[in-house]
């Protein structure tokens, strides 16, 4: 067995309502100025109204930033820590998917320390002592509440990840009954994003462990068991909880073991065309797991036995195949797209993709297989 350093956050709480119970907040925070990272949707939907009373409940002194965008812009984490700025701000929470997660993550570091956002970019380059953070997440998808990175898109319009050990959050609050209002189209897409975290991780190439593993094979077979019924029924409380625990547990799997090829084709799909982080993951999902298939083949199996009862009876190719074939009968099953040319992308874009992707070196270097120029433009072409 391989050393291994496992990070988690310090108290994770799933209790259904809990997020706008003011009981919650009061052995997790300090009275005083709280700093409520959202965004305008859930200002709409009457969500961070509903965890601003509670706080507020509870002795904070809140100030609301709903101003974070989908996919945020590195000018976004900048706008919050000016905004903050002689604010007095002792802790924050972050609401939202992953956008604001991220967003509350990199603000709790820059509004006691401001160093700018673009000398953070990469492993272990932010400095300083962040301020307390809580996450409380209301898609089942990133696991952002989970892990040490948050990712913005740089000026350069390239996506630009943030980690580092500050960015574990202090207290995570799950929910189920805030992911009820999401849409079958946004209830997919994060599902999908949760189920890449989980097989990624579990194949990771270079920091696969035993906690993480447990963790990716749990993570998958609530995912698995319950996506569908989550984007077809979406008021099932029971199936949106084992959503939102099943995409905390993928989100601790790969924050300690890593993700990998499709992460890396994923953003430049993301960044360039505008597509949710779910859609891009789905799109490239299947096509990467067949390239990594002759490194994979055992660990496939693994999981194909853990989700698919008649993988239990059939050597490890049948297994991992199998697998294979069922994520590519998830994907459009529950409404999402498996086509490049489904989101207007075609030949032409190629090349420009192949560069993005190519700049995700790190990532790229966790895949289970090396890949390179020639591979990544395969992949995409395979899909268009």
């Amino acid at each position: 067995m391989n050393d291994f350093h496992f990070n988690t956050p310090g108290t994770i709480i799933f209790r259904t309502g809990s997020s706008g119970d003011t009981e919650t907040y009061k052995s997790l925070i300090k009275a005083g100025r709280t700093l409520l990272v959202t965004d305008s949707t859930l200002q709409k939907l009457g969500i961070a109204d509903k965890v601003q009373t509670a706080l507020e409940g509870s002795g904070a002194d809140v100030l609301v930033y709903d101003k974070v965008e989908p996919e945020p812009n590195a000018a976004t984490v900048r706008d919050i820590a000016e905004t903050a700025k002689g604010e007095n701000v002792i802790q924050v929470i972050g609401l939202g998917g992953g956008s604001p997660m991220d967003v509350a993550k990199i603000a709790s570091l820059m509004i006691p320390h401001p160093q700018p956002i673009e000398s953070m970019y990469g492993v272990g380059q932010a400095e300083g002592v962040r301020l307390p953070l809580i996450l409380i997440p209301t898609t089942a998808g990133t696991g952002s509440e989970g892990t040490p990175v948050a990712v913005v898109t740089g000026d350069d319009g390239e996506k630009s990840p943030v980690i580092g050990p500050q960015f574990i959050c202090d207290s995570v609050i799950l929910d189920a009954e805030l992911t009820l209002a999401l849409p079958p189209g946004v209830t997919a897409a994060t599902g999908i994003d949760a189920m890449v975290h989980s097989i990624e991780a579990y194949t990771s190439g270079t920091r696969k462990n035993p906690v993480s593993d447990q963790l990716a094979i749990k993570a998958l077979k609530l995912l698995h068991g319950n996506i569908r019924t989550a984007v077809m029924q979406g008021n099932n409380i029971d199936a949106r909880g084992n959503m939102l625990v099943g995409s905390m547990m993928a989100g601790l799997a790969f924050a300690n073991a890593s993700v990998g090829a499709v992460h890396a084709l994923a953003y430049p799909v993301g960044s360039q065309f505008h597509l949710s982080h779910g859609e891009s993951n789905s799109v490239i999902l299947v096509p990467v797991m067949r390239f990594n298939l002759s490194k994979a083949v055992s660990l496939y199996a693994d999981l194909g036995r853990e989700i698919i009862p008649e993988c239990m009876e059939v050597s490890n190719m049948d297994a991992a195949g199998r697998l294979i074939e069922e994520m590519n009968r998830i994907v459009p099953e529950i409404g999402l797209k498996d086509r490049l040319s489904d989101y207007g992308i075609d030949e032409k874009n190629l090349d420009t993709l192949v560069d993005g992707a190519l700049k995700q070196e790190r990532i790229l270097s966790y895949n289970i297989k090396s890949i390179d120029r020639e591979d990544i433009l395969n992949v995409y072409q395979s899909i268009l």
